[in-house]
C-alpha cells in the first residue's frame, strides 16, 4: 500500500509521520485524541515535564483500552453462551 508522509500537532509541537494512505484518518483522530488527553494531564499538573505527560497519558489511553478489551471479551463470552442455549432450545423444539 501507497505511504504518505502527514503533519500532526500534539501540544505545540509538529510531527511528520508516514502512513498508509487508508490509515491517514484514524492517526489524525488518534493525534487530536492524544493531544487532548495530553491537555486534560497537563491541566491537572501544570508544571508536569511534557514527558512525564506523555507516560501519563498514556498510561491512561492503555488502562482505558484494556478494560474496554476485558468488557469485549466479557461481551464475546455471553454471546456464545446464547448461541449455546438458542441452540439447544432450538434442537429441544425439532426434536418434541
Amino acid at each position: 500500500m501507497e505511504q504518505e508522509q502527514i503533519t500532526i500537532i500534539i501540544q505545540d509541537q509538529e510531527y511528520k509521520i508516514k502512513c498508509e494512505s487508508g490509515q491517514i484518518d484514524l492517526l489524525q483522530k488518534s493525534a487530536i485524541y492524544l493531544d487532548m488527553k495530553m491537555g486534560e494531564v497537563k491541566t491537572m499538573s501544570p508544571s508536569m515535564a511534557k514527558e512525564k505527560i506523555a507516560v501519563m497519558t498514556a498510561l491512561n489511553i492503555v488502562s482505558k483500552y484494556l478494560d474496554q478489551e476485558e468488557q469485549v471479551k466479557e461481551y464475546s463470552d455471553a454471546c456464545d453462551e446464547i448461541t449455546i442455549m438458542s441452540d439447544e432450545l432450538r434442537e429441544y423444539g425439532i426434536d418434541k
